[in-house]
């Protein structure tokens, strides 16, 4: 989680603390890796630490074009920045990738959501860069795979993460929303204080943002500009903005929701998530460019003298000293160029490594289940059996539909004409380098939630959450999680929190035809001591038969919106899946077939009581230390329904106060 390092580090550098500097002394950017390990730091943060071992069989594209890449670590820039304030304070970020700026694979929001297109060479500007270039590309991507999934029929599914500075905030699908209140408030009723709800996280949401007004023409014929409800923030370091380019097929797709149990909403900033949006994205309406973490947060700042970034170089354990029972983090190991470091950390050590990441790097230092690191040879620091579980994630199936009209500009015929057509792509690339509008700042935006009584009858709602609570009793899960599922089917039953997303591309993702539109509804550890070597991630998808249920539901629910007027006129018939997908049960073995991540992992070392599903305290330290702190995802205790990325940069503004407020 990168974006949250560099809200950490805008913290820390705060406090005096009076201690000689050693001769050399590592600042800004930099490569030299002896250097930075020799330099005096009273803050080191760790971000992006673990390598994909070479070999690995590259998932499917057809799922990494979703709305991905949240989990990278990134957004702690906010915190560092923070901590950096006070010239006296040092602080030394290990980073894994290298920077990234000003790369057209990175900036350029079209690039992201047309992942295998390719712009016309005859364009100056992008005539070196690929659609979707970064995506399993070694230089941007750790490109992850789930074990096996038994209730996949063995299929593994592919978890892709950012791997440059600014992590998966300069890969994601950039949809920037927050959850509904009912989703922080649940937080607070697992046993967790300190502000750590709806009201805790709401000035923390308006101090990253700066968000400019949409448009009030768009094909969604709302009656206010987007952007203008209350609680949006206006003078964050992040800029946030509204498409001013759509496709004429998101006009007839938006009038499905015109009818009274949808509500179409201005602002999911309110703390009611639920309803038809036009979304906001964190893409710059002044340059057109994507806006993320690196660039946001820490390149205006890399010229303080108190700070270093060391690029290309991963974290393999956390150091500590005991003494008298108290465990303290004193520094962290590191690999460069195939030679081991260690550098020394005076006050602590922050990890920022996302919910797959972070549980490893502890795993690897000797906290976690007792039986686990013995098993493997690794001294137990601390025994705590709940790191790297609880590991929760949103779920996708992408549904297809063919276009009756070949004219109808989608988005991918739009690049195929790009591709094909030189003067068109001149003219987009003058749009978007002069008035930083057009197709090459286009990002998905028809985007809605719902509650499940929208799309089941009461009694069908009945049924299933009743074998639902079947099969969580037979499972014997943690009183932790089952208070959360509890939670959760409160939260259903209510019907005040979103339980189904619809997500709406004027193109394919998963199919090569340019005349297509898609709806998609949307636990690790380590098994080697070998610190490069990727994390073994058992996600455990449809474990619970309710989770498929309410994916056949939002497959039909897609089917019978493109056979509905206005979008029926649109469309000729089902592309994937297929006509011949009729029924439950060949929906069910669809599913089982098709459906993929949203890459949305939390929870792997969430906020809680000790003993009772925690690995860290209301102030983000781990338990049983006194100085390793977490600030990602992985301290997210149970799953929002929304894109997280906001609720991510809002966990690091407010984890930049906690920090500061120690010193």
């Amino acid at each position: 989680m990168w974006y949250k390092i560099f809200i950490v580090l805008a913290a820390l550098l705060g406090k005096s603390y009076s201690r000689p500097l050693k001769r050399a002394q590592s600042t800004g950017i930099t490569s030299d890796a002896a250097t930075f390990a020799q330099s005096s730091f009273d803050y080191v943060i760790v971000v992006s630490d673990v390598r994909l071992t070479q070999g690995e069989e590259q998932p499917d594209l057809y799922w990494l074009l979703g709305d991905c890449f949240y989990m990278i670590p990134s957004k702690l820039y906010s915190s560092i920045l923070s901590l950096t304030e006070d010239s006296a304070v040092n602080v030394g970020v290990v980073e894994a990738g290298e920077p990234r700026f000003d790369d057209v694979d990175v900036d350029i929001p079209g690039s992201t959501c047309l992942c295998w297109r390719t712009i016309s060479e005859s364009s100056s500007l992008f005539h070196a860069a690929y659609f979707g270039q970064a995506l399993f590309n070694p230089l941007y991507d750790w490109a992850y795979q789930t074990v096996p999934q038994a209730a996949l029929d063995g299929r593994s599914v592919g978890l892709n993460h950012g791997k440059m500075i600014g992590g998966s905030s300069a890969l994601n699908l950039m949809v920037w929303q927050r959850g509904s209140q009912g989703d922080y408030d649940n937080w607070s009723q697992l046993g967790i204080d300190g502000g750590w709800d709806w009201a805790g996280l709401l000035p923390y949401f308006e101090k990253t943002e700066n968000v400019t007004t949409g448009p009030l023409d768009t094909p969604y014929n709302f009656t206010a500009r987007a952007g203008t409800g209350s609680g949006e923030g206006v003078s964050g370091p992040l800029p946030i903005g509204y498409n001013n380019y759509y496709s004429t097929i998101e006009g007839p797709y938006a009038q499905m929701f015109y009818y009274p149990e949808i509500v179409l909403m201005i602002t999911q900033d309110s703390g009611d998530a639920t309803g038809f949006f036009n979304s906001a994205a964190s893409v710059d309406p002044q340059t057109g460019n994507r806006t993320y973490s690196g660039r946001n947060y820490l390149l205006p700042n890399t010229g303080r003298s108190n700070l270093a970034v060391l690029v290309g170089a991963q974290a393999t354990k956390i150091q500590f000293a005991q003494t008298a029972g108290n465990v303290t983090a004193t520094g962290v190991q590191f690999t460069a160029s195939g030679v081991n470091y260690t550098v020394s950390a005076g006050k602590e050590v922050i990890l920022s490594t996302g919910s797959l990441h972070t549980p490893q790097l502890l795993e690897l230092s000797g906290i976690g289940d007792e039986t686990r690191l013995s098993d493997l040879g690794i001294p137990v620091v601390i025994a705590n059996s709940d790191v790297g579980e609880n590991l929760q994630d949103h779920l996708t199936l992408i549904s297809s539909f063919l276009l009756a009209d070949p004219d109808v500009p989608t988005i991918m015929h739009v690049a195929d004409a790009l591709f094909s057509n030189a003067s068109l792509a001149a003219t987009q690339e003058e749009q978007y380098i002069t008035n930083h509008t057009g197709f090459f700042t286009y990002t998905p935006s028809a985007v809605s939630f719902h509650p499940l009584q929208q799309f089941w009858t009461e009694d069908e709602l009945d049924t299933a959450l009743a074998q639902l609570q079947i099969e969580i009793d037979q499972a014997n899960v943690s009183t932790f999680i089952n208070n959360q599922f509890q939670l959760q089917i409160d939260g259903i039953k209510q019907g005040q929190v979103a339980q189904m997303e619809l997500f709406f591309l004027a193109g394919a993702l998963g199919e090569s035809s340019t005349q297509a539109v898609d709806i998609s509804n949307f636990a690790s550890h380590i098994n080697t001591t070998d610190p490069l070597a990727p994390p073994q991630i058992d996600t455990a998808y449809l474990q619970f038969s309710f989770d498929k249920e309410v994916l056949v539901k939002g497959a039909q629910l897609a089917r019978n919106l493109s056979q509905t007027a206005p979008l029926s006129s649109f469309i000729s018939g089902p592309l994937s899946p297929s006509a011949d997908v009729s029924d439950d049960e060949d929906f069910n073995n669809y599913i089982v077939q098709n459906v993929g991540t949203e890459w949305h992992q939390v929870g792997t070392a969430p906020l809680g009581p000790f003993g009772e599903g925690g690995v860290v305290a209301s102030d983000l330290i781990v338990y049983g230390t006194s100085n390793l702190r977490i600030v990602d995802a992985s301290i997210i205790p149970m799953q929002i329904g929304s894109h997280i990325q906001a609720t991510v940069y809002a966990i690091a503004e407010k984890a930049a106060d906690i920090i500061k407020a120690a010193q």
